[in-house]
């Protein structure tokens, strides 16, 4: 699905491969292949169409902004096997599912040690503590590549106020992952941090 009506995210920056949304890394727990670096490129290959910030066009910014994708716990909640969460006040720490059913009206006590076998009732759902959890400061994002030296972890990146169609006018967005978590998990499927684009608007050049 394309961001809006032909602006979308790519591979490439002759706009011929759209991103299929999803990145998926695979990180060593000695942390030896950190950072793994990237590109995406924002654009369209309508030459007669434009993207401005939904809010004020052609004056605020478009921005892309690291975000953290769990979920908070919540009382009284059906949850299904393999549903994850972290605590309402953050821990460090990820949940899964492992026995579906209905969580109490108050939260549990979580624990914090025993990764892939410490486990907590609530309700009638269990919970396993699942690993730690990916902080948004892993990701820098930077227009380009010698940029991401100098980016700070976990804040938004501006686009510009507005971008042209045609891949010549495409935006970079260049990311870097600074892997911190040393135990294994597979959060294929559940992605942990996503990258979220404020409210835009397309429109004729």
């Amino acid at each position: 699905m394309a961001i809006t009506d032909t602006f979308d995210l790519y591979t490439d920056s002759g706009l011929t491969t759209a991103f299929t949304g999803t990145l998926t890394f695979t990180h060593l727990t000695s942390l030896s292949d950190n950072p793994q670096d990237g590109v995406l490129y924002l654009g369209s290959t309508n030459s007669a169409r434009k993207l401005q910030a939904n809010s004020d066009p052609g004056v605020d910014n478009i921005t892309v902004t690291p975000t953290d994708n769990i979920d908070d716990w919540a009382g009284t909640t059906a949850y299904s096997l393999n549903d994850r969460v972290e605590p309402t006040t953050p821990n460090g720490y990820v949940y899964e599912c492992t026995t579906a059913g209905t969580s109490s009206g108050s939260e549990p006590t979580w624990p914090t040690t025993g990764i892939g076998s410490s486990t907590v009732s609530d309700g009638t759902v269990v919970w396993t503590l699942l690993s730690a959890r990916h902080e948004i400061t892993e990701v820098k994002l930077a227009t380009t590549s010698g940029g991401l030296s100098g980016a700070t972890g976990g804040a938004a990146l501006s686009l510009g106020n507005t971008i042209n169609g045609g891949s010549g006018n495409a935006a970079e967005i260049h990311y870097r992952i600074t892997n911190a978590v040393t135990n294994v998990a597979d959060n294929t499927g559940y992605a942990a941090i996503t990258l979220n684009i404020n409210t835009v608007l397309e429109t004729v050049l």
